[in-house]
């Protein structure tokens, strides 16, 4: 419904950034999904984001691993930065 009534919301100024923000099941990545389908906007996870960081093995990755193996948010400082 969003979707199809952004053109009401939004008049001939369509949004640059989008956040989409939201608890574990409920809908985020499909949304997303949509978004990218439907309007052309390119994605980023911040989930997938810190995935690839840790993955790299990277200073910055092996600290957010520390911080998620604890069960603690990383900051949205560090979000920003990757």
């Amino acid at each position: 419904e969003f979707l199809m009534g952004a053109d009401k919301v939004l008049g001939q100024n369509p949004a640059r950034i989008v956040l989409v923000v939201g608890g574990p099941g409920s809908g985020k990545g499909l949304l997303c999904d949509r978004l990218v389908d439907e309007c052309g906007v390119a994605h980023l996870s911040s989930g997938n984001l810190l995935r690839d960081e840790v993955a790299r093995d990277t200073p910055l990755g092996r600290e957010c691993a520390e911080i998620m193996a604890r069960g603690d948010l990383v900051s949205s400082a560090t979000i920003t930065t990757l």
